[in-house]
């Protein structure tokens, strides 16, 4: 009986989605420290192993991210308008706006607006940060 038990937990623990998770008070952002204060520019990823990393601009996020591919599961953005998580793929991204890091990006859910996709944003992003070295 408890073999059908942790067998079932097993499975059941490898469907489960991952998540976004809420920003709370005092959250700091994985990258650059600060305090995350503004979440419409806000963003995360969980790892294969449900660690939650939360940053402050999208920018810090995709610095991050380019560094940690590859143990990434999902990544999340909040929807500048609606103010809901979205998976980076169904976003798409403007520059021009003020944000903690000064990125400048703000992300928008696909097809109400025209922007980047996500994976010219990394190379926007990586491209600045072979400049800065």
């Amino acid at each position: 009986m408890a073999l059908i038990f942790i067998s079932l937990a097993i499975i059941l623990s490898c469907k489960r989605e991952f998540k976004p998770v809420e920003i709370l008070p005092g959250d700091a952002c994985d990258l650059c420290k600060m305090h995350i204060t503004d979440k419409k520019f806000s963003a995360q990823y969980i790892l294969r192993d449900r660690t939650v990393r939360k940053f402050d601009d999208i920018g810090c996020m995709v610095e991050s991210y380019i560094k940690e591919k590859d143990k990434i599961a999902v990544a999340y953005v909040v929807d500048f308008e609606s103010g809901r998580w979205i998976k980076v793929q169904e976003a798409i991204f403007l520059k021009g706006f003020t944000t903690p890091m000064d990125y400048g990006f703000a992300a928008f859910e696909k097809g109400k607006r025209d922007g980047i996709s996500f994976e010219d944003l990394v190379k926007i992003i990586q491209k600045q940060m072979e400049e800065d070295q």
